[in-house]
């Protein structure tokens, strides 16, 4: 998403529904506990800069497989945070090597943090980490797949394209279109606002969005976002803010936004939304592996009923694909237990748990697809 004066509100861009996400990533950097990781550096080059991470594998079995995590929007700090350390515990017991990077310009990568990357850009990334692995012969590179949350749903099946994945562990993954309507509609709900209410905030910030979508003037734009910046609730979730007064530099600055979001990418004809990837239901028939799906029936980021539907009539209608759902329930867009379950819960009262049976339904289910012993 282009950076965003927070005079103008949010316009709701491409990247803002996982803008979102990122401070419960944060959390979830929890030392690890298990001395029997072997762990080696990791780097490899991507647009001519060196982009640098960890590989972790067990240390007294020969891997069979190999997984490489894909994270969601935002920065990345996987080394010195160490993040998801628990989740790479877990994998590494399980019998795989885990590798895992820091973005450009995030942690000790080279180069600035682009927090416009675009999906595609996202994925050569990664397939640049995966020649490099396979030149390495990384242990278990015979048998790569991927964990992944969030935007990693668009990313993955993209790599899967040029290099066909074994397994896919999707977490909290996306449909086609951006999702930041339904995370604003489902938080003002669960902080209070009635349905009705909260659908007439959306249907503004639809307006606001076509509009900016299709160049159209920051006034027209202003005026449709009205009331989301006369809405106390709004502005404390999302940081929309009333503008009294328009300067011939807000505009140029509003336009050039505009111009830089919509020469990215493309959008649904019908809806305005942002679409991610052309022909999403296509790129997922070409998975031919197994996949677990897994979502938090209270994610209020991404509307999982229909990722799952779509998966559901992609993946799981591929006879050469073996598509798995597991939903948790009380549990948010990380798979941690939460109340409310709002993006802005502080969860620290429940120590920042995971799911109920998350980590064990990954294991058995590597087992019994033979991935892992």
């Amino acid at each position: 998403m282009p950076s965003q004066p927070k005079r103008y509100g949010i316009p709701i861009q491409k990247s803002t529904l996982l803008t979102l996400v990122t401070p419960l990533f944060l959390l979830l950097a929890i030392p690890k506990t298990s001395g029997q990781v072997a762990s080696d550096p990791f780097e490899f080059q991507f647009e001519d800069k060196i982009l640098r991470g960890l590989i972790e594998k067990p240390q007294d079995v020969k891997p069979k497989a190999l997984v490489i995590l894909i994270p969601g929007y935002g920065r990345t700090n996987f080394v010195k945070g160490n993040w998801y350390a628990n989740l790479r515990e877990k994998l590494v017991a399980s019998g795989l090597t885990v590798v895992f990077w820091d973005k450009m310009g995030c942690g000790n990568s080279d180069g600035d943090f682009d927090a416009q990357q675009p999906v595609e850009n996202s994925a050569d990334e990664a397939i640049a980490a995966l020649q490099k692995i396979k030149k390495l012969k990384v242990p278990g590179f015979e048998t790569i797949g991927f964990w992944g949350i969030s935007r990693a749903g668009w990313i993955v099946p993209l790599i899967n394209e040029q290099f066909p994945m074994k397994f896919w562990i999707s977490v909290s993954g996306t449909d086609d279109k951006e999702n930041f309507g339904y995370l604003l509609k489902s938080n003002l709900i669960i902080a209070g606002k009635e349905e009705k209410e909260a659908q007439a905030l959306y249907e503004a910030w639809m307006l606001g969005h076509k509009i900016f979508n299709t160049l159209g003037k920051y006034e027209d734009y202003l005026n449709a976002i009205k009331p989301l910046a006369q809405d106390s609730l709004s502005r404390m979730l999302f940081g929309y803010t009333k503008v009294s007064h328009i300067t011939d530099e807000d505009r140029k600055k509003f336009t050039l936004e505009q111009k830089q979001y919509t020469s990215k990418g493309h959008f649904d004809t019908e809806s305005g939304l942002w679409v991610y990837i052309n022909d999403f239901d296509q790129t997922l028939l070409k998975i031919n592996c197994p996949v677990l799906a897994l979502f938090g029936a209270n994610d209020s980021q991404v509307d999982w009923r229909k990722t799952k539907k779509l998966y559901e009539e992609t993946i799981g209608a591929n006879p050469d694909s073996e598509l798995t759902v597991k939903v948790f329930e009380n549990c948010n867009h990380v798979l941690q237990k939460c109340i409310t379950c709002g993006w802005r819960e502080d969860l620290s009262a429940l120590k920042w748990q995971a799911c109920d049976a998350y980590y064990e339904t990954m294991e058995e289910w590597l087992r019994v697809h033979q991935i892992v012993e």
